[in-house]
């Protein structure tokens, strides 16, 4: 961040010191050497507007984060200390929570597992005191992360699962590393085909919302391919990894790259490879304290120096791995692992007995709406199971029309007021665009304390609400819910519920949001798959008019409710449309353009008629129109309406070439008590006949006295 644009962006904190933690996410997108100017610039402006209980200590936190991702954990702790500290002082929950979460991570590195399993039991049991779900499961994806740190990766995965199981109220960042460390256990574990789509889906997601993953990403998508056997692909992406990790600064993702890197050149014989990468990450790994990453790198060195035949080295790295390896057997029977592993177990029951609660509580409602195809009947469905359940003053849900980048409002109830609500669009600052463009639920319990991770103008979001007047009484909801309704990994749109008073939702509550979005997005699907099938059971799907059969039907009961009619003078017109040269047409310009040329036929027919006409596709070029009870004179009026339209249409080619089109029609307007349908059907096709051969782009309507002129 430019120091100009800091300013700028450090003036808000006047009006609202929890911006900054908006401020601090965009410094940690910035390279190393320009964050730590942008945190030492934030700190001074703090001071000296004295902001030292609120903003200060998050810089401090983000500051943090930063030594950590250099490897420098013992600085790291020190910023966390004197952050939690002033967060406890001022009774800062979230604070207390993040640093919680940032202290597990960085006594875990270090092999200080006892403190950090302190850290994470003290956090799981303020996080679920208040109910911060987002700290819960990052606090929770870190004591996974734990467990990898002593090879632990059942544990892991067990822990890991356990958060996918749940309600997810967590970044896309936090998403990437989850799906990381998922991967890492799989190929742990030799679930590698797992493990190959966990990477995949945290490689779509880092290089959508958080590009300076993707090394970390591309280290393990490596490492995997390295365990398939897969050398030479493994090579490609560990060189990618490292020119990407060196480029951005990533001193830990560098790191993590160069002593998987050196295993494979192992594995491949390449002792001198092996070494030579080892010793370039040797020293820092010492100085950081990371036993883990040591331990790897004694015991490859030693490898690599056997495989060079220096037996002497390789017996000094053996000696050194063996003691390391001592202390991590002691670290995974220790008595604070016996406690998390309880926890672990604790936490596991809870889940269990949530979801199948929740799955019987929604049971009856999810085959409701899963067995109807109605779309609307599916909404009020849904809105009536949400009023039930959830205590919500509005509910909200809006269906995502990709191509013109807007939610259409499909239903909206305040107070059981059904209110009408335009599209909404998804380019401007809203939790529904955030929701729509990051496919991530939101959860609200305070909207004055939490709006800055979304969205960076508060009081130009409350103008923009009270100049809609979205809302029916004269103020804003200060707890929402968004959760993104996705079918096929693609955002077909957002459910919302959303209370005036603050704290007004529960993980439960988002449970079931997220539960019911689920049978929403699956109800939706099969409303639209119905209304596709059932279209093209009527429709030509060419030209979007009737097909033969729906037309012979539709053209019979017109017919027969004429014919039974006690008027005796019932008369149905029967014009017969060929586009004329149609196989020129195809010839000159390609079947595509002949098929363009068709639907654009087809729509000037249906523009010319009336609303108690019915029109089809006859067969290949050929159309038919029924027109029920007109004269001989309004039915040739029709004939020569379709007839001119399509002769002054300009059709073009996709390449902007003119194509001339006209169209030749035989009519029929006949008694319905005196002919048949198949009869009028006859005479208009020989009148088609005589339109022809007579120079084409004519009309003839056959008729006989009595029908009327």
């Amino acid at each position: 961040m430019w120091l100009e644009e800091l300013n700028k962006e450090l003036g808000k904190l006047k009006d609202d010191e929890n911006y900054i933690i908006k401020i601090c996410e965009k410094i940690r997108e910035t390279e190393p050497k320009v964050a730590i100017e942008a945190y030492e610039a934030a700190t001074t402006f703090v001071r000296e507007n004295n902001m030292v209980t609120c903003a200060y200590p998050w810089i401090l936190y983000n500051k943090g984060w930063l030594y950590f991702d250099s490897t420098d954990f013992k600085t790291a702790i020190t910023l966390y200390e004197e952050a939690y500290q002033i967060f406890k002082e001022n009774n800062n929950i979230d604070g207390q929570l993040a640093t919680s979460s940032a202290f597990v991570s960085g006594y875990s590195v270090q092999q200080k597992l006892s403190k950090a399993i302190e850290h994470g039991m003290q956090g799981i049991e303020l996080a679920e005191k208040v109910g911060n779900y987002e700290r819960l499961t990052q606090i929770k994806g870190n004591l996974a992360a734990l467990y990898m740190e002593i090879d632990e990766y059942e544990k892991a995965k067990e822990l890991l699962d356990q958060i996918v199981n749940t309600p997810r109220v967590y970044s896309n960042a936090f998403k990437v590393t989850c799906y990381i460390n998922q991967a890492e256990c799989c190929n742990h574990l030799d679930d590698l085909d797992q493990a190959i789509v966990y990477i995949t889906k945290a490689l779509e997601l880092a290089e959508e919302y958080t590009p300076k993953m993707v090394p970390n990403v591309l280290k393990e998508m490596a490492h995997i391919y390295a365990t398939k056997g897969c050398y030479v692909t493994a090579e490609e992406y560990f060189v990618k990894s490292v020119e990407m990790a060196k480029a951005g600064g990533a001193q830990l993702y560098l790191q993590d790259a160069l002593l998987y890197w050196a295993e494979l050149d192992l594995v491949q014989g390449r002792y001198k490879e092996t070494v030579d990468k080892l010793q370039q990450v040797e020293e820092e790994i010492e100085k950081a304290n990371s036993i883990r990453n040591l331990n790897k790198v004694y015991l490859n060195m030693s490898k690599g120096f056997k495989g060079q035949g220096n037996y002497e080295q390789a017996y000094t790295y053996l000696e050194k791995h063996m003691e390391l390896e001592k202390q991590m057997q002691a670290i995974r029977s220790a008595e604070s692992m016996e406690m998390l592993n309880r926890k672990r177990e604790e936490e596991e029951g809870k889940i269990y007995k949530f979801l199948y609660n929740q799955a019987e509580a929604l049971n009856g409602v999810g085959q409701n709406i899963l067995s109807n195809l109605d779309k609307e009947s599916i909404f009020y469905i849904v809105a009536k199971e949400i009023q039930d359940l959830i205590q919500a003053d509005i509910i909200q849900i809006g269906i995502y029309n990709e191509e013109e980048g807007v939610l259409n409002n499909e239903l909206s109830i305040e107070k059981g007021q059904r209110l009408v609500i335009g599209p909404m669009s998804i380019v401007e600052d809203s939790f529904w665009a955030y929701s729509v463009k990051h496919k991530q639920d939101i959860f609200i319990k305070d909207i004055e304390k939490e709006y800055s991770r979304y969205f960076e103008d508060f009081k130009e979001y409350l103008d923009k609400v009270r100049k809609k007047k979205e809302y029916v009484i004269e103020t804003i909801p200060y707890s929402l819910i968004f959760v993104p309704i996705i079918m096929k990994d693609k955002v077909i749109g957002v459910i919302s519920t959303q209370a005036y008073k603050k704290n007004a939702f529960n993980l439960k509550d988002l449970s079931t949001l997220k539960t019911l979005s689920n049978y929403l997005g699956i109800g939706l699907e099969n409303a639209r798959l119905y209304t596709e099938v059932e279209f093209a059971s009527k429709y030509d799907m060419l030209t979007k008019v009737f097909n033969r059969k729906e037309l012979f039907k539709e053209t019979t009961q017109m017919y027969e409710q004429l014919k039974e009619s006690k008027n005796a003078n019932r008369t149905l017109c029967i014009l017969m449309i060929d586009v004329d040269n149609f196989k020129r047409i195809n010839d000159a310009y390609g079947h595509q353009e002949g098929d363009r040329a068709l639907e654009r036929v087809a729509e000037l027919i249906q523009a010319s008629i009336g609303e108690k006409d019915r029109v089809g596709r006859y067969g290949g070029e050929e159309f038919m129109v029924g027109i029920p009870d007109e004269t001989l004179k309004q039915c040739i009026q029709k004939a020569e309406i379709i007839r001119k339209n399509v002769e002054k249409a300009v059709i073009t080619s996709v390449l902007g070439i003119p194509i001339p089109i006209t169209v030749s029609i035989g009519g029929a307007n006949l008694n319905t008590k005196k002919y048949t349908l198949e009869q009028m059907i006859n005479y208009a096709d020989k009148e088609l006949f005589k339109a022809k051969n007579s120079g084409k782009n004519n009309v003839f309507v056959y008729h006989q006295e009595g029908t009327g002129v």
